[in-house]
């Protein structure tokens, strides 16, 4: 018992000491928001309580023009990654790959003869979906969050 008291005392500063480094660290990166609660606010200011279908695509549009440079920044520090010409030009290959799926996919859900003109509001919807998506999943590769602060293995010692 004395032992694990000891140890508690001990380690208990060394434990302080990470996770306010930690915390040091993540207040000095620049927090980025989080760009799909982003988007959802815009869009509510954008179509308040319209019902307008057309309006809502018009939204979901303007949406899309607004993060398609940071969508377009992200491939861009994503394919600095790559030193290697030919990993960088396979990497270019499957983001053109993931546009023209994208592309493809919203087309389609755009074109459904049976939602007339909310079809275009599909499309956009889908469009903007998919580039939310990207972003985030290139931002979170290019940024991972940090690792939760280790902590000392605690042995429970039985008597």
């Amino acid at each position: 018992m004395r032992a694990a008291l000891l140890a508690v005392v001990l380690l208990a500063p060394g434990i302080a000491a990470a996770q306010q480094q930690q915390q040091q660290r993540q207040a000095q990166q620049p927090r980025q928001p989080d760009l799909a609660t982003e988007v959802e606010r815009n869009l509510r200011t954008c179509m308040g309580n319209s019902q307008d279908v057309a309006l809502a695509a018009r939204c979901m549009d303007g949406q899309r023009a607004a993060i398609a440079p940071r969508l377009d920044s992200a491939v861009q520090r994503l394919l600095a990654t790559q030193q290697d010409p030919a990993r960088r030009a396979a990497l270019a290959e499957v983001q053109a790959a993931w546009a023209a799926y994208r592309d493809r996919r919203c087309d389609f859900a755009g074109s459904n003869p049976e939602r007339g003109a909310d079809a275009a509001a599909d499309r956009a919807a889908c469009l903007l979906q998919f580039d939310v998506g990207r972003a985030i999943e290139i931002e979170q590769f290019l940024n991972p969050p940090p690792a939760p602060a280790q902590r000392p293995q605690q042995q429970q010692q039985r008597r």
